[in-house]
């Protein structure tokens, strides 16, 4: 199609080729088609395959076809919504969006609180805090039960400060 004269005159085919226009718009469709190739060529294509369709033998259906038929529909009639939902494509949809979200989930906590490399000479502890190896575990905290030296059982605490990266904790007993 050429431009919206082309348009016009092949949204007329159906009517044209029912004999259905009115001789005026059937006029002007012959005159166009009579210098449009592009049409000449859709009108005959579109007649063909009209013809193919008219031409194609009649089916008959099995006698029993209405109720195999109606039976298929009560079948699906009964079946559950758990069984409608399973089988639906929506199913698979919600599934992938639940992945994607809990891949867009992952990838933003690990932008927010990346794991950092390790300098060497140093460990990590489960608070994420690095440890000098070379420093003793006992320097953080250390409690002991005294209960094998002393009558009654009590904790001391031996080391009352805690050191970590950038901040310096005092801890502070509850006896006078």
């Amino acid at each position: 199609m050429q431009n919206t004269d082309c348009t016009f005159i092949c949204e007329q085919f159906t009517e044209y080729h029912e004999n259905s226009l009115s001789s005026e718009i059937r006029a002007q469709v012959d005159t166009h088609l009579a210098s449009c190739p592009a049409c000449t060529e859709i009108f005959h294509k579109l007649a063909e395959v009209i013809d193919t369709l008219h031409n194609l033998p009649t089916l008959k259906a099995s006698t029993d076809f209405t109720s195999t038929l109606l039976s298929r529909i009560e079948t699906l009639k009964q079946e559950t919504v758990w069984q409608k939902i399973y089988q639906s494509s929506y199913t698979r949809v919600a599934g992938y969006a639940i992945a994607a979200g809990l891949i867009v989930a992952i990838g933003i906590n690990i932008m927010i609180d990346p794991i950092s490399p390790m300098k060497s000479g140093l460990q990590s502890n489960f608070a994420g805090e690095q440890v000098n190896p070379n420093q003793s575990d006992e320097s953080l905290v250390e409690v002991s039960d005294s209960s094998a030296n002393q009558p009654a059982d009590s904790l001391t605490l031996q080391n009352p400060t805690i050191n970590s990266q950038s901040q310096s904790m005092q801890l502070v007993s509850g006896k006078k």
